[in-house]
């Protein structure tokens, strides 16, 4: 087993990696896709691959940053809603054996999925991530939730109707490449942000950069995906995702606050599911988070959770420390404060990174 930087991953093993991901199909998503992987590499460092090995063959890949003190994360950070390895049908790994030889002191994955078995001894924290199932196409998808007596979609659709007869016709495009429809779901995301106090991850350059490298990439299995909603000639909505060949990551959704009585963007997430699954993508992940729309829209459930590898004593102790003070945190009757204070140094944090570059 051996780690190297994506652009010096032989060409033979990238082939091999996008075959292991094809057969995986809908269980893994574009987070682990190579394309990914190296628009990441373009704004961040130290973005490595492990080569897995199994039985003497290459078993699959593991795509990670390695961070302070030998830490392995999550490629995109936050950003990244699926961790984990990309296997060969049958094989497994070892976790700790892999970063011994790699020298890692610690491997660290939020959002890897529950059920590998490798990772299993190694998670807690499970987390739920909402998707809706296009397998049987939208239209059943549609009935279904309908027949089901959510009154979601109907809303929907009338809220669609009442902004059509007051503002113009509903425009839908799969994807735009046009500039000010970026600028503006990003800017749409900002003020959203700082109404709710939380901090915005695109004030971090990579962040930024990360998205616009992303929206360009169209290759066989892998694109960037700019979806916008109009009712007029007036941009309502707009959302920036990723897809893999079955999987749409429903990832930066934003909507004009002004038609906020018209349910912009939820037309917009209907719309986009009913191309996706024009196109052949069999599930939309609406990531992790309990929020009231993904509750309405969602007709699936899959697990994730935060693996922790711990092979350096002092880093595996200050890891425990630091998930104690958080578990402490979440339970401790001045809750609410720590968050706020939390969240305030994180939106300093970010700011102060974005006036810097």
């Amino acid at each position: 087993m051996y780690a190297v930087p994506l652009d010096q991953l032989p060409p033979h093993l990238l082939a091999l990696w996008r075959e292991m991901l094809e057969d995986a199909g809908p269980d893994i998503g574009p987070f682990l896709h190579p394309e990914f992987v190296r628009a990441v590499a373009a704004v961040r460092p130290n973005i490595e691959v492990g080569v897995l090995e199994d039985a003497g063959e290459i078993g699959g890949f593991l795509p990670y940053q390695r961070g302070p003190w030998g830490i392995a994360r999550p490629v995109a950070g936050r950003l990244c809603d699926q961790a984990g390895a990309v296997l060969r049908a049958g094989s497994s790994w070892q976790p700790r054996a892999f970063a011994r030889a790699v020298d890692l002191r610690a491997i660290r994955l939020a959002n890897a999925p529950v059920g590998d078995p490798a990772l299993a001894p190694f998670q807690d924290r499970p987390r739920r991530i909402r998707f809706l199932d296009m397998s049987a196409g939208f239209e059943t998808y549609r009935k279904q939730n309908l027949a089901s007596g959510s009154r979601f979609i109907r809303q929907i659709e009338s809220r669609v109707r009442k902004a059509e007869a007051q503002l113009g016709p509903m425009r839908f495009e799969w994807h735009t490449d046009d500039d000010a429809v970026i600028g503006t779901l990003l800017a749409w995301k900002a003020a959203q942000r700082r109404q709710s106090g939380t901090p915005n991850i695109f004030d971090l350059p990579w962040a930024r950069g990360l998205v616009e490298r992303l929206r360009r990439i169209h290759v066989d299995g892998f694109e960037g995906v700019l979806s916008a909603v109009w009712f007029g000639d007036t941009l309502a909505a707009a959302h920036f995702g990723i897809r893999s060949a079955s999987v749409l990551q429903y990832w930066v959704p934003g909507y004009n606050a002004a038609f906020a009585r018209y349910s912009p963007g939820l037309a917009c997430l209907l719309a986009v599911a009913k191309e996706a699954a024009n196109r052949g993508v069999v599930r939309v992940d609406l990531g992790v988070g309990e929020q009231r729309f993904k509750l309405q829209a969602a007709d699936g459930v899959r697990e994730v959770a935060t693996a922790t590898v711990r092979r350096d004593p002092a880093v595996g102790a200050l890891l425990t420390t630091l998930d104690g003070v958080r578990s402490w945190a979440r339970e401790s009757p001045g809750r609410d404060w720590m968050h706020r204070a939390s969240r305030a140094l994180a939106r300093g944090s970010y700011r102060a990174r974005s006036l810097l570059r």
